[in-house]
């Protein structure tokens, strides 16, 4: 079995998504890498030794090329040039596309053979054929730390997300909020507006290793406004933190009740003109503020405890098994149960 995967060289969200998958599923042999200058991103051209590097958007000739000696393209929320999809299916190979739902149209050009929903959310939008199975944790990378006692709240801002998805204005209108002695950790890999508060440290840089973000404090603050995979919800999961996060669906079918905080309400909205409209949350500074406050300085060790069961079930470990087979079932090299 030959897959070929489409990759990212950034320290984004689906840099790091194709990079573990890179790693864990040695059946990758063929990686297509698309660069993005003009991002603020910085990336890693080392990354894939022996990459097919395009710029932007593969051409019809990078794509020929990418597609020889191959059985299976995996393709991470965008093929870029959706031509792959339909040059794979003449050459006799399987695509399947892992989307993302509030970065794609009502309907794609071309269809995949395969939608690998990694959520919930994204299984009951995309069409069949369509199978759900959780993104996998690297939990050797991300390890876990038993956290005791809520006294540092951690917060990464990353780039903002889509449209402030991470929630960062709203946290700055909590933080005045907030009545308990605590400390709040700011992370941003973009300048972010000075705060005068001593309970607050803020500190603007971009980590190597990701998993940096995750080893200082206790708790996990996670205002977010719309998504159905989250990368960071996993990570500190895997890495012993509670989450404090938003209450919507699907983070609220594997999360605890008590973790979460209400939103104001919802709105319609989209993170492109191209992008289908989603539902986005609005979020109450109240809310973040009383839920911080619930948390403030308690014994944490059954959470993050609890932390570590949820990531686990999540773990490569324990889902390794499960992709290998449906990329098998795809090649009808197993049959179907």
């Amino acid at each position: 079995m030959r897959i070929g995967a489409i990759c990212r060289v950034d320290n984004g969200g689906l840099g790091s998504l194709t990079y573990d998958f890179w790693k864990h599923i040695l059946e990758i042999k063929k990686e297509l890498v698309i660069t993005i200058t003009d991002r603020e991103h910085e990336e890693d051209l080392t990354r894939y030794p022996k990459a097919i590097f395009c710029n932007g958007y593969p051409t019809l000739e990078q794509i020929d090329f990418f597609l020889e000696d191959i059985d299976i393209v995996l393709i991470f929320e965008t093929a870029y040039n959706w031509n792959i999809i339909s040059k794979a299916r003449e050459k006799g190979i399987k695509s399947v596309l892992m989307p993302m739902y509030e970065w794609s149209p009502y309907k794609l050009p071309t269809e995949p053979d395969l939608y690998l929903c990694p959520s919930k959310l994204d299984y009951d939008i995309f069409p069949e054929p369509k199978k759900y199975l959780p993104v996998p944790i690297d939990r050797k990378l991300f390890k876990f730390k038993q956290r005791t006692k809520a006294q540092t709240f951690v917060f990464n801002n990353g780039h903002g997300g889509s449209n402030g998805r991470n929630g960062l204005e709203e946290l700055l209108e909590a933080i005045p909020l907030i009545k308990s002695d605590i400390k709040i950790l700011i992370r941003s890999q973009l300048p972010i507006l000075e705060i005068n508060d001593p309970r607050v440290e803020t500190r603007v840089a971009n980590l190597k290793n990701r998993a940096d973000l995750y080893q200082e404090g206790d708790v996990f603050l996670f205002p977010h406004k719309f998504n159905g995979l989250s990368l960071p919800i996993q990570e500190a999961l895997s890495c012993g933190m509670p989450i404090l996060s938003t209450d919507f669906y699907p983070h609220n079918t594997y999360l605890p009740k008590k973790w979460l905080f209400k939103a104001k309400g919802f709105e319609k909205g989209q993170v492109n003109p191209a992008s289908r409209i989603i539902d986005v949350a609005q979020l109450s500074p109240e809310n973040i503020a009383l839920k911080i406050d619930e948390f403030a300085n308690k014994d944490i060790t059954e959470d993050s405890q609890k932390a570590n069961e949820i990531a686990e079930a999540m773990s490569w470990d324990k889902l390794h098994k499960d992709y290998i087979k449906l990329f098998k079932e795809l090649l009808k090299e197993l049959p179907k149960k």
